[in-house]
């Protein structure tokens, strides 16, 4: 096999995101990309899926970059020691698995961490990436351009890499949970669930894209009246420490992220 610009090994949901949005994207054609998975037929399957080559153990080194997306705890003794010696770029999409544990597991210092969220699987991705210093910035922009094509790019030190999972990586989870608390009260006042779902699914989206404009704060003093309904539902919200409760929940989610790697680590 000649060298291709990215090999995926694993390709899960979030692997499989990303090749779709990179083809999507025209970052490469099917003979530029290949997957590579321990299992001959889930290999075959996925490169059938996706219209790209199949790469197998030899080949595996015959590529530019290596976007590793497997499950933490197979890493080190299974994917590791097939990757180790490749001269490529390494790309981890792995949680909680440091850029230190990277270089030293793989014999390494092209390496980069990155982090999408769930929004990747409709291209609206927030991705973290932090770079060692050896990557080039040739490498630097494949990357970014990567992930650029399922969503937005932040570039942040690895030291905010457990911050960005509690905000952002669990963050659709907690607006999950509040959509559904909302549409639960639609219920409660009488709406049937398929209108409070839609009604919920609405008033996200709106706000969503008012955001890209306004502070939240703004959005808020917009559609607070002096004594009306939206500002007396605000103080039953505050009076159940809601902003308490959504901050809590992320700094829960960022220790146990830290925790969660220094295990990997």
């Amino acid at each position: 096999m000649k060298l291709v610009k990215l090999v995926i090994v694993g390709a899960g949901k979030m692997g499989g995101a990303i090749l779709t949005g990179a083809l999507r994207a025209e970052m490469f054609n099917s003979g530029e990309v290949g997957i590579y998975h321990p299992d001959p037929k889930r290999r075959q399957h996925l490169c059938k899926q996706f219209d790209v080559l199949e790469v197998t153990e030899k080949d595996i080194h015959k590529a530019e970059a290596i976007l590793i997306a497997v499950k933490p705890q197979v890493f080190l003794t299974k994917t590791a020691p097939l990757l180790k010696g490749s001269r490529a770029s390494f790309l981890s999409i792995m949680a909680g698995v440091s850029a230190d544990t990277l270089r030293s597991s793989l014999e390494s210092n092209l390496i980069t961490r990155a982090m999408p969220n769930l929004g990747a699987h409709v291209g609206l991705s927030a991705t973290a990436i932090a770079s060692n210093t050896e990557v080039t910035n040739q490498q630097v922009e494949f990357i970014i351009e990567l992930f650029q094509s399922v969503g937005n790019v932040y570039h942040i030190p690895e030291t905010m890499f457990d911050g960005f999972t509690g905000l952002a990586g669990s963050g659709p989870a907690f607006a999950a949970v509040v959509a559904e608390a909302m549409a639960d009260g639609g219920v409660r006042i009488g709406f049937t669930r398929e209108i409070a779902d839609d009604l919920v699914r609405q008033v996200l989206l709106a706000t969503a894209h008012l955001l890209r404009t306004k502070g939240p704060a703004t959005i808020k003093d917009e559609v607070s009246s002096a004594g009306g309904t939206t500002i007396t539902g605000i103080k039953a919200l505050e009076k159940h420490r809601i902003r308490y409760a959504l901050i809590d929940a992320i700094e829960a989610a960022t220790s146990r992220a830290k925790q969660l790697r220094d295990n990997n680590d």
